[in-house]
Formats: structure tokens, sequence, C-alpha cells
């Protein structure tokens, strides 16, 4: 089978989506979301894409103005455009990325020939660059922190439409919404122990932490690779064993608040002490705070042996890895079997996907996923003598 068609627009009138894909020229490259899992609390970076387009006639060269993208007597050949990018297969369209151009970086080969780089950031580009003056008296005193996410946005007068906002599991203190909105948003995301990405659409999207415990994306697995004994995985995965993740000392403070630590000794003596620090948390009381120590702890107190990154060779078999490939997003639960050379029982990992990257040529498509063990995250978590240090994080 083949692989998707790749479909590359620009809107060089606002809201008007123009489709540049017949100057397409390979690679293609989409990075979203986490490179490297190595902290209890993910900050997911800026999303980014790269294409080529070919540019024989000009027409996305900014000094041309006799070209399809002038209007009255300017070329909209300029940074800030928006850019989508979409796949299709199989009747079914993909969203792969949307943001805003970066550059356009013309390139000519002698004389006969020419080829623009088109590199694009999404939506976080435009929050960080956002300053908000501050208000006075601060607002917003005991909201969730969903709604609180959603106070930012308006303040930094991001579209309603681009936007999946879960209602918060933390309530937080007052804000003055100064400073750059994608810093706010980060602090309140880290303050819940939530998630905060661009999803493929260009949207904004806010998980709670009970997202990982309670949605079904998340609690199941949606998507398996290796399982069969027979066939060869068209995929390569990494496994370690390494201290990125193992947190066994955890002080947390709020802003205003007394400092909370939780640790847990057992680790400490086996793999010496790891502390993991914050403390600018936005929670209302030091009960909150002590409770976010807690959580933090229970998932990170010791170490792991996980698959950290799995490399998928879509285009050795599109019929089996097209779907799974192109239909995941942050957040996913996954399931990855990995038969050692030599024989032996299968390495059997759950993980969920933290960052997703596309890279796409002729004949090529090879989808790589960032991942993070979901063993710590089981059905029984809320559950009392679940292994959790303090019960109080049960109702937290």
């Amino acid at each position: 089978m083949s692989l998707p068609v790749i479909a590359v627009e620009v809107q060089f009138a606002s809201g008007v989506w123009t489709d540049v894909s017949a100057w397409l020229q390979a690679p293609v490259s989409v990075k979203r979301g986490s490179t490297r899992v190595e902290s209890p609390v993910i900050r997911y970076e800026p999303g980014v894409a790269t294409v080529r387009l070919k540019n024989g006639d000009r027409r996305f060269d900014p000094t041309h103005l006799g070209g399809p993208y002038v209007s009255g007597g300017v070329s909209q050949v300029t940074a800030m455009r928006p850019l989508r990018i979409r796949a299709t297969y199989s009747g079914d369209t993909y969203n792969l990325f949307r943001g805003y151009i970066d550059v356009w970086d013309v390139d000519w080969i002698a004389t006969v020939h020419s080829v623009v780089t088109v590199t694009a950031t999404d939506a976080f580009k435009v929050l960080t660059n956002k300053r908000r003056s501050a208000v006075d008296p601060p607002v917003g005193a005991g909201e969730n922190t969903g709604a609180r996410i959603a106070r930012i946005l308006d303040s930094a007068g991001w579209p309603a439409p681009d936007r999946v906002i879960a209602t918060g599991n933390s309530t937080v203190q007052a804000t003055t919404l100064a400073g750059d909105a994608l810093s706010e948003l980060q602090r309140v995301a880290e303050s819940e122990i939530g998630e905060l990405y661009v999803d493929g659409a260009g949207r904004v999207v806010f998980r709670n932490r009970h997202g990982l415990l309670l949605d079904f994306r998340s609690t199941n697995v949606v998507a398996t690779f290796g399982q069969s004994a027979t066939a060869p995985a068209p995929f390569e995965v990494r496994l370690n064993t390494d201290d990125a993740t193992l947190w066994n000392e955890i002080i947390a403070q709020r802003a205003g608040g007394a400092e909370r630590t939780a640790g847990d000794s057992a680790s400490q003596t086996k793999n010496t002490t790891r502390t993991y620090q914050k403390s600018d948390l936005l929670l209302e009381s030091d009960v909150d705070v002590g409770n976010w120590a807690q959580w933090i702890l229970y998932i990170s107190k010791d170490p792991e042996t996980r698959f950290d990154e799995i490399k998928i060779h879509v285009h050795a078999d599109p019929g089996t890895f097209v779907v799974p490939a192109l239909g995941r997003e942050i957040g996913d639960r996954i399931q990855i079997w990995r038969r050692p050379p030599g024989g032996g029982s299968p390495i059997v990992r759950d993980c969920f996907i933290r960052g997703i990257n596309h890279e796409v040529t002729q004949a090529t498509w090879i989808t790589t996923w960032t991942l993070q063990s979901a063993t710590r995250y089981i059905s029984n978590f809320f559950q009392l003598g679940s292994g959790i240090l303090n019960s109080n994080i049960v109702s937290y």
C-alpha cells in the first residue's frame, strides 16, 4: 500500500488556506511535545515543522512582486503566516501540525533552480511573545486550574475554538496576569501536575492530572507493537535503565507558603538521595503542596527500566502502521513487546506518548515517539493501600 498524501497549506490571506502541496519537495519534518522525559512534571516544548518548496517560478520569493501571493503590490510571503500540515490516507485526514512561519529561506542552485525552506513554530511561539500588563487588584483567587488556563488564554487573545481545556483538579491563587502568557500557563500546569501542549490541529490542550487515570486513551492500551512472535517488527525501541526519572526527595513550596518535603528513606538508602525541588507553585494551601510532593514522590521514588523511545518505519508496512502512527496523540497509552535476541520472555511495557516526530521523504515515513513509563499509573492508584505514602493524596 502507498504512503499517506501530505498537504501543506498557508494562509497568505487571513482565514483562507492556500494549498502549496504541488510545490512540495521532500523531506518534511514535524516535531511536537517532549524530546526526552527527565522530570516527573513534563514541560512540553514548542512544536516545529520544516518543509521544502520548489521555487522555480519565484512564487515563494518575497522580492518577486509578480507572483501569485501578492496583494496591493505587497508580497504576502512573510513570517508569521499560519501554516498547517495534514496527511490523508484511505479517506481519512490526520492533523500533523499547525503553527506560524518563522522564516522563508530562499536558496538558489546556480541560475537554474530555487528551493525555499520554510520553518514554522506552533502556538507556543505566539503565547511566549505575548506580554501582558498587570491587572490590579489580582483576579481569580480559588478558581480551578482549567479556569485559570482559560483566563490566561483570554488575556493573550487566544481564540476559543483553538483550545481544549479540562476542568482542573486543583485550585490556585489569584493572578495579576503579568508577563508572557506561556510562562504562566506552564506554571499552572506544573502546579496541577497536568499536561499543557499544542496538538496536531494547533489547539492548546490542557489535561488535568486525573486525565492519565480516568481518560480512556490513557487508561487503555490504544496501540500495541511487537506482540507477534513471528513477523519481524519494522520499528526500533530504546530500552533504558537510568536515573533520569528517579527522585526520592521532593521539596515543594507555593508562593507565600511554607516548604513541604516528602521522602522515601528506603530509596534514599539504596540509591542515594536525589532531590526534585519546585518553589513557585500556585496552589492555595500548604496542605495541597504537601500532597503535590507526595504524588511526585510516588511516581518517582524508584528507578525504572523503561522504553524511552520508539521509531516506527511506517513505510515498511503502511497498511499496519499508518493509522496508529498518525492517529495517536500526546498522552495516549501504548504497549511495546520487545523480544530480545537469544530468546527468553519478551519485555513488555506500557508507555505514554510524550513527544511526536514525523520525518518524511519521497520513499520513507518514520514516526518517532518519545515515551514515559506508565507502570506507576495503575488502575488502583486511587485506592488506599496501593502503595501511596500519604492517604490524603487519594482525594488530591
